[in-house]
């Protein structure tokens, strides 16, 4: 090994001294430390700690705890959080709204024809442009027809989708089946299925089972495509390039620390929104494709990924992201190991070698120690040990909805009504990431960094290094 060999494997290695020493702020709290404690903790401690004890057991039969006992605290934790999902005050309002289309007819009827509803839109509105488009019109003679269309056209562009099909129904249809080429096109929106169905998705938003159903869809976030929705994504798209700037910006700062050590050994460089190539050997198979923030040493002719990163706008959202990530390792880590690889990015095409991208293999679904999350989000004050979305898939299972359901009536079910739930998280396909939700927190947060301690945490390796 030659000089800048030494080095460059020296700076390598100085690197991931500071990613393993760096402050890991956003660290989940270890899980109560026997059951005791964890009923003494609350709903979501029980659960938390009943799940984990469910996933030790399938992973190791032999030192888990007992499976009855388990079963017991986890059912008895399940019926009261659905107990407090049911409150009318501080419940869970999508909860509350799942329940509901389970119960009423029209609500489920509703929920049906609210999928089908933009492709309904679309069709209705591009038969009727089709005859009474204002720009169309302009070609038609003054007069009862044209009348008529242009108040079929606005009936459309408002959404008055009964007083639309009533108007096709009344003697106005007929007179303009009479004149033109308008009785063909007519007829068709006159019988069209999307038009039944936008009319009886109108009849039925006035039923008060819907308005309470829809009631707790707005408690519980914006409506989808509402102004409210638009708005909330800006917000969202927002932190999350405010968190992208502050990982890159501490990522320039890093290279730059590098480089003024390097002293001739090859150069390093940050690039943003890694691409992988088209063609890249493995399946896509739902992995992650594009990588927020890299650090690459070397030259056009075939870098090494030294650095890669992730940014979340929040602690919570890496969880969700982390199977996504380790699909996208895995399927980089594949490289052959001779070849170089164009990866499209923010700041040009970057040559990656293979050699360098195998490297990226999780071990036990552990992410490589230059694989990291930034996030530049205050910590929470008690990060929860049982996160929201394992919370719904909990309590969307048939048997928690037909607990409810009871609730609701007045009855009493005993808890071991919900023994369902529990055997499924060991077997079921659809809780997998449920069974797995503290384990996979805990390891995406272990990788989580803020950039100002990453960029704190360089620096004083480099200034020790070279002090020494």
């Amino acid at each position: 090994m030659d000089l800048q060999q030494q080095q460059q494997h020296h700076l390598d290695a100085l690197l991931l001294a500071a990613l393993r020493t760096a402050p890991r702020r956003y660290r989940l709290p270890p899980l109560p430390a026997d059951a005791e404690a964890a009923v003494a903790g609350g709903t979501d401690a029980t659960l938390a700690f009943a799940i984990e004890a469910a996933r030790t057991e399938k992973a190791s039969p032999a030192t888990a705890p007992s499976h009855e006992a388990m079963q017991a605290l986890f059912t008895r934790a399940l019926a009261q959080l659905i107990r407090e999902a049911l409150a009318p005050e501080g419940g869970d309002p999508a909860f509350q709204a799942a329940m509901l289309q389970a119960q009423d007819a029209q609500v489920h009827e509703h929920v049906q024809l609210s999928r089908q509803r933009a492709a309904d839109l679309r069709t209705l509105r591009v038969a009727v442009d089709a005859i009474a488009h204002p720009g169309k019109l302009r070609h038609e003679a003054a007069g009862a027809v044209r009348d008529a269309l242009v108040r079929l056209h606005g009936l459309a562009a408002a959404g008055a989708w009964p007083e639309l099909a009533q108007a096709l129904a009344q003697p106005l249809a007929q007179e303009l089946r009479g004149t033109g080429n308008f009785g063909a096109p007519l007829e068709a929106i006159r019988s069209s299925p999307a038009l039944q169905r936008l009319v009886r998705g109108s009849e039925l938003l006035r039923r008060e089972s819907v308005q309470r159903y829809q009631a707790l869809c707005e408690r519980r976030g914006p409506l989808a495509g509402s102004d409210a929705a638009a708005a909330e994504g800006r917000a969202s798209a927002q932190q999350g390039r405010i968190a992208e700037q502050a990982a890159v910006e501490a990522f320039r700062e890093i290279a730059g620390m590098l480089n003024r050590h390097r002293k001739g050994a090859a150069t390093y460089r940050v690039a943003r929104g890694l691409r992988t190539p088209r063609g890249f050997p493995g399946e896509a198979n739902k992995a992650k494709e594009e990588w927020d923030a890299a650090i690459v040493r070397g030259d056009a002719g075939g870098a090494d990924l030294v650095l890669l990163a992730e940014t979340k706008a929040s602690p919570a959202a890496a969880t969700s992201d982390f199977p996504r990530l380790l699909r996208g390792l895995r399927r980089l880590a594949q490289a052959r190991a001779e070849a170089v690889y164009a990866f499209a990015s923010a700041d040009g095409e970057q040559r990656i070698a293979g050699a360098s991208l195998q490297g990226l293999r999780p071990i036990r679904r552990l992410l490589p120690p230059h694989v990291i999350y930034c996030c530049s989000a205050p910590p929470e004050a008690l990060p929860q040990p049982l996160g929201a979305a394992t919370k719904a898939v909990l309590l969307a299972e048939p048997a928690s909805l037909v607990f409810a359901q009871q609730l609701a009536r007045g009855e009493a079910p005993t808890h071991a009504a919900l023994a369902p739930v529990w055997h499924a998280l060991a077997t079921a396909p659809r809780l997998q990431a449920a069974l797995h939700q503290y384990e996979t927190a805990q390891k995406a947060r272990a990788a989580m960094l803020h950039p100002d301690d990453l960029l704190a945490s360089v620096a004083h390796c480099l200034q020790r290094s070279y002090a020494s």
